[in-house]
């Protein structure tokens, strides 16, 4: 007997499992390519159903390896039966969140609480919302920090959810009773006129054994300024408060022997106004949603006009002025994704 025939003879048990390992291996790779590698600016929402059509596909993969090779019918039927219970155990003790959180998104879904590039609180927590996930959603807040949370929080506490029409900003302090609700109103109307705010008023929110508490509100329109607009409303106010004597210093502050009671504990240099070129701390904080929020707004008006292309088609109506707002649209959302990535 020759050396070949020796070889194919002990090669040939291993043959099948070959087979199985190139056909195998080379479908993963190319399901890799297709559902991920060619798509690396989808969000964690969309990956997350390709990742788990490839984990499907490697568990078959190692089952069809297991089948085809070489070993006793005994020992195959082991091997099985180890992965099977393993598989059983492993989802036996992730089946709580998994389920609670995967049904969390359904009603999410539904319901449509939120989207991204809302603001939103559940908890302590505040900010953007930059993705929204199968079994969590993430969110930006206010030290640019992403934050995922489990979607089973969404519905077992409360969120607060910004409006687009706009929302309330507002702040509190605190004065003597030896200031008048007459003499500060107007300054406070108009720190928060000063500020972007719209329809200002000012309510008294408290009558404590020392002071006064007052609660100055304005309508935010423009949400993506919701931090800087909560700062300025401080500014202003310490601006047109100082500006008209007034002094904001705790009542039960205790003076100086050698100061007297009219001595008021005012800033003598006078306000500057902001520099121009002051950066929007907005666009520093939230980045990542503001890039997510404007690729979901991108990805909506170039479904519009597909739509909009096959009704212009079906009406045999001249199809240039809608192809070139398509291409535009398509260079917009491209470039959003390369800013993303």
């Amino acid at each position: 007997m020759g050396i070949h025939s020796v070889m194919a003879s002990l090669l040939a048990p291993y043959l099948p499992l070959l087979i199985v390992l190139v056909i195998c291996g080379a479908g993963l790779t190319l399901g890799h390519v297709l559902l991920l590698a060619r798509h690396k600016e989808l969000g964690s929402e969309l990956r997350l159903p390709r990742q788990i059509a490839l984990l499907l596909m490697t568990i078959l993969s190692l089952v069809l390896a297991i089948i085809a090779a070489p070993l006793p019918d005994a020992t195959r039927d082991q091997i099985l039966t180890l992965m099977g219970i393993a598989v059983s155990a492993a989802i036996a003790l992730s089946s709580t969140s998994f389920v609670t959180n995967f049904m969390a998104a359904i009603m999410l879904r539904v319901t449509r609480p939120f989207k991204v590039g809302d603001f939103i609180k559940v908890g302590e927590l505040f900010g953007k919302v930059s993705e929204r996930g199968l079994f969590d959603t993430e969110i930006q807040t206010e030290n640019r920090e992403l934050i995922a949370i489990p979607n089973a929080t969404f519905i077992t506490q409360p969120v607060t959810v910004a409006r687009s029409s706009g929302i309330i900003v507002s702040t509190k302090l605190s004065l003597g009773y030896d200031i008048s609700f007459a003499e500060v109103e107007q300054p406070m109307l108009e720190a928060a006129s000063e500020s972007g705010l719209s329809d200002p008023y000012v309510h008294i929110v408290g009558l404590g054994d020392f002071s006064i508490s007052y609660r100055v509100c304005g309508l935010l329109t423009d949400l993506e300024s919701i931090l800087t607009a909560r700062s300025e409303l401080h500014r202003q106010l310490l601006l047109k408060l100082h500006g008209a004597g007034v002094e904001i210093v705790s009542p039960t502050i205790t003076r100086h022997i050698t100061q007297s009671a009219e001595q008021k504990i005012i800033p003598v240099a006078s306000y500057v106004a902001p520099r121009e070129n002051t950066v929007q701390a907005e666009e520093i904080v939230f980045d990542k949603a503001n890039e997510i929020s404007k690729m979901e707004a991108a990805r909506d008006d170039l479904k519009a006009k597909v739509e909009q292309l096959k009704e212009f088609k079906s009406a045999d109506v001249d199809l240039a002025p809608v192809l070139e707002e398509l291409s535009r649209a398509e260079e917009v959302l491209e470039e959003l994704r390369k800013q993303t990535n």
